[in-house]
């Protein structure tokens, strides 16, 4: 059998200790399972016995592994209900992506949608075979991150184990590729961009921002070890920090939005922060702190000509060049 790459022992390193909890698995068993040789899967055990209360013992001629635990596994006792709403939230995620980018869980996706499926009573799997068409996400993925695969499950490791990486990263806006050194506190998937990123403090800006994966270019982890801001909470700091898929520091700004947009606006939360100050048909204005820079230009300029900055004065004008710059394009 074929030994598998850094990617694939990567997936075994995360999935055997799920394994392992199930059941005790002989040596040959995980090889099987894994399809590679009893002597990759010796070696993926030793690493992971160092991190994980893993214990091994020979039964005759074979090597049994178990998970060391007082709390035995057994499998949850979900409702047919509580399965259809699992198999179509799981739909609903898979088109995102999320489940397509090469994750150690990606191969799950599937075989968890087959499995709840089959434990559901006909009737109410042919219900799911006509909801299935109509139900799900309306967002996708701008990008194949499949190639990724790698640098995903790096940063991955980095920021479960607080680990310090150093990486080539391709920036858009100077079109240039610089080494940075790299604290990464979260990867996620943002749904503004519909990309896949990782946030965490960059030595070279000396501040935390977010990094998109597809544009990272090498990474390699460092021995040295980071720690987290205290009360470090990924969707309070994008919240406050992070708007439209841009960051940027908070800044209040107050939006007056006229005809079919102002109904639009009256009934719809763009974000926490929002407050209304005005409803009517013909006119509503909103008040909210949310991140300047790109991002915010870009959700104000999408409303046009409906919409008018009230304040800040100085990102009226700043929309008022950016019409003016782009109308010269259509003369």
């Amino acid at each position: 059998m074929k030994d598998s790459n850094r990617g694939e022992t990567t997936d075994r390193l995360a999935q055997v200790p799920y394994l392992l909890v199930e059941r005790p698995y002989s040596r040959q068993e995980l090889a099987r399972h894994f399809r590679v040789s009893a002597r990759t899967i010796t070696r993926n055990l030793r690493s992971l016995m160092s991190s994980h209360p893993i214990m091994d013992e020979r039964q005759g001629r074979e090597v049994i592994y178990r998970l060391l635990s007082d709390r035995q596994y057994k499998t949850p006792n979900f409702t047919p209900a509580e399965l259809a709403t699992l198999l179509l939230a799981q739909q609903s995620i898979a088109a995102t992506g999320a489940v397509k980018i090469g994750s150690p869980f990606a191969g799950c996706g599937q075989s968890l949608l087959q499995k709840v499926r089959a434990a559901l009573p006909a009737t109410l799997r042919d219900k799911l075979d006509a909801l299935s068409p109509v139900y799900g996400t309306a967002q996708v993925p701008a990008k194949d991150y499949t190639p990724h695969a790698v640098t995903i499950d790096q940063l991955t490791t980095a920021a479960v184990e607080s680990r310090r990486v150093q990486m080539r990263y391709y920036t858009l806006r100077t079109d240039k590729t610089q080494e940075r050194l790299f604290d990464p506190y979260n990867v996620y998937f943002d749904p503004d961009g519909a990309t896949l990123k990782a946030i965490g403090y960059d030595h070279q800006s000396e501040e935390i921002r977010p990094f998109s994966i597809d544009h990272v270019r090498g990474l390699k982890l460092t021995t040295e070890t980071f720690a987290r801001p205290s009360g470090w909470d990924l969707h309070d700091y994008l919240d406050r920090y992070c708007f439209n898929g841009i960051h940027g520091e908070p800044l209040t700004v107050r939006l007056r939005a006229y005809g079919q947009t102002a109904r639009v606006f009256a009934e719809r939360r763009f974000h926490s922060s929002q407050i209304w100050l005005e409803r009517s048909a013909e006119a509503t204005t909103i008040e909210m702190t949310v991140a300047r820079g790109r991002g915010l230009v870009r959700f104000i300029l999408g409303w046009l000509p409906d919409i008018e900055v009230v304040s800040p004065f100085a990102l009226r004008e700043e929309i008022a060049r950016t019409v003016q710059s782009g109308a010269q394009r259509f003369t």
